[in-house]
Order: C-alpha cells, then sequence, then structure tokens
C-alpha cells in the first residue's frame, strides 16, 4: 500500500534534509578518506574532521531549500519573480550559509530542488516550466545554465516519483524523466548537452557498482554532471532499498551531501516517511520545523 500522497510530500523534503546530513561529515572526502575516517558513514554522525557540524545537521543545501520551500508558500507560488524575491529575502545571509559557496555549473540547484517537485507535481508544470522555474531561482547562487538544467532534472525526478505507486515504478523511468527533462531544458536555457549525456549514459549501467558509476561521472564532486547525476542513478538502481542506497550514495565520498539530499528527497517521495529509521528521522536536525513548512507548501499549492 502505497504511502498517503501527502506524507509523501512531507517525505520528500524531510528526506532531502536527512539526506544532506548523512553525507555532511563525509562532504569533500575522497571515498578512500570516508573509510579511513570514518570506517563508511553507516548512520547520522557528527563532522568530526573539520568539527563544524554534530550529528544530524546539515549543510547550505538544506538552508537553501527549506528558504525557497517558504518562499513558495508565502503568497505568491505562480509568480516566478515573486517567490524569487521571497526566496532571496528568506536565505541566511552568506555568512551564516554553512559551506555555502558555489563554484558552478554545480549541483547546487538539483540539492535544494525538493520544493519546486512537490510545486511541480501539485500545479501539473512539465519540464520546460520547470527549467524555467530552475533557471529564474538559481541566478543569484549558480547561473549556469546547466546547474538549472541539473535543477529541472531533479524535479521532473521528483515529479515523476510523487505522480506513482512505487511498485509500479521502474528505476529506468525516474532516469528517464531526468533525461528527457534534461534535454528539454538544455534547449531552452541555451546550455551544453554535458547534463543529459551524462544521465544518458548512466541509464545503460544501473547494474553497476556505485563506485564504478562515480567513476562514470568523472567523480562526484559538486558539478552538475557529477553529483546529480550519479544521485539519480543511485536511485534508478535501486529504488526499494531506501536506507541501504542512501548509505551507498554518501560512502563514496565527493559532494555526498548533495548527493545525499538528490537520493534523499526521491525516495521519500516515492515511498513516504516511514521508510526512514525512525532515529534518522528523530536525530535530523529540525525536523518538526521542515514537516510544519513542508505541510504549509502542499497547502499553499493546493495539496493540502
Amino acid at each position: 500500500m502505497p504511502a498517503p500522497f501527502h506524507d509523501r510530500l512531507v517525505a520528500t523534503l524531510l528526506g532531502s534534509a536527512l539526506g544532506d546530513a548523512l553525507g555532511m561529515p563525509v562532504e569533500g572526502l575522497s571515498h578512500q578518506n570516508v573509510r579511513t575516517y570514518y570506517k563508511g558513514i553507516k548512520d547520522l554522525a557528527a563532522d568530526d574532521k573539520r568539527g563544524d557540524l554534530g550529528r544530524g545537521q546539515w549543510t547550505a543545501d538544506t538552508q537553501r531549500a527549506r528558504a525557497l520551500a517558504r518562499a513558495l508558500a508565502s503568497g505568491a507560488p505562480d509568480s516566478p519573480d515573486g517567490v524569487r524575491q521571497a526566496f532571496l529575502a528568506e536565505l541566511p545571509p552568506e555568512g551564516d550559509l554553512r559551506r555555502g559557496g558555489v563554484v558552478g555549473p554545480s549541483s547546487a540547484g538539483a540539492a535544494m530542488a525538493a520544493p519546486l517537485g512537490v510545486q511541480a507535481r501539485l500545479r501539473g508544470l512539465a519540464d520546460l516550466a520547470g527549467a524555467r522555474w530552475a533557471s529564474m531561482l538559481l541566478r543569484s547562487i549558480d547561473p549556469h545554465p546547466a546547474a538549472a538544467v541539473a535543477a529541472a532534472a531533479q524535479v521532473a525526478a521528483l515529479r515523476t516519483c510523487l505522480g506513482k505507486d512505487p511498485e509500479a515504478l521502474s528505476g529506468a523511468q525516474v532516469l528517464g524523466a531526468a533525461v528527457s527533462a534534461a534535454r528539454d531544458s538544455e534547449r531552452l536555457l541555451g546550455a551544453d548537452d554535458r547534463v543529459s549525456a551524462r544521465l544518458g549514459l548512466l541509464a545503460g549501467h544501473l547494474d553497476d557498482y556505485p563506485l564504478d558509476l562515480q567513476d562514470l561521472c568523472n567523480g562526484t564532486g559538486s558539478a552538475a554532471d557529477e553529483a546529480f547525476p550519479f544521485a539519480v542513478a543511485m536511485v534508478a538502481r535501486s529504488p526499494s532499498l531506501v536506507e541501504s542506497t542512501l548509505l551507498a550514495a554518501v560512502n563514496v565520498g565527493g559532494d555526498a551531501a548533495a548527493v545525499g539530499a538528490c537520493v534523499g528527497a526521491l525516495m521519500g517521495a516515492l515511498h513516504g516517511t516511514a521508510v526512514f529509521p525512525p532515529d534518522w528521522l528523530r536525530a535530523v536536525e529540525g525536523a518538526d520545523a521542515i514537516r510544519a513548512e513542508a505541510a504549509a507548501l502542499a497547502e499553499a499549492l493546493g495539496g493540502g
């Protein structure tokens, strides 16, 4: 029995924050160093290497996603410019962003895209509309067109997960939605094909091991054609294995917080909150506030 639709909407945002928090301690580390310093991530953990964030805390990816959720719920959910102004007003000052620097073209937009996935599902937005929203909202964070392409492709994958019974959805459908949206977005935004080409390459390798998928992505750094395509491929590889897929994805290292945010959002959209370990849901920072923001977003978009 699929989770109630409203719970899946909430789990999209909550799963994004949870995946971010799982990846946070090993963000920027190589797979070898993840094994050396942490013996592999098996649970929410503090960042013992840098010592700046504790167990269950998340990075700028979730700060931006929460700001976007509040902006979309603020009264003008169908006005991209209005939402963009509200989004910028909701963002914490640059100095308060947790590891918030962005060098484009990045996967930052994909990592904060959970609220846009909810919007696309509830408003019935097609790929080109998703690309326009992503381009407008990302302009002040990462203006490179490829970053907006990655965000629009994540939105399409989220919309697909939210719109299907998980028992009837194959991983190939999730990846196919991302590929199609990436190609449409590249044409609309005048972007090169780096994101769609990477997604298309991965489509033939969904039985590969995570480290092999990482190699096919040229690593899992923050680039728009690295962290994001890897995350979608990991979900497409095992869409029903939530906990093991999340842990395998962040343990390869690289931009693990962005990878975790993308994987967690997709898994939450597909399955609802019950698939995440209860201890994780209790321990993730601001869980009650995120639930409330997700509920307010759903209500503002007509899905309350």
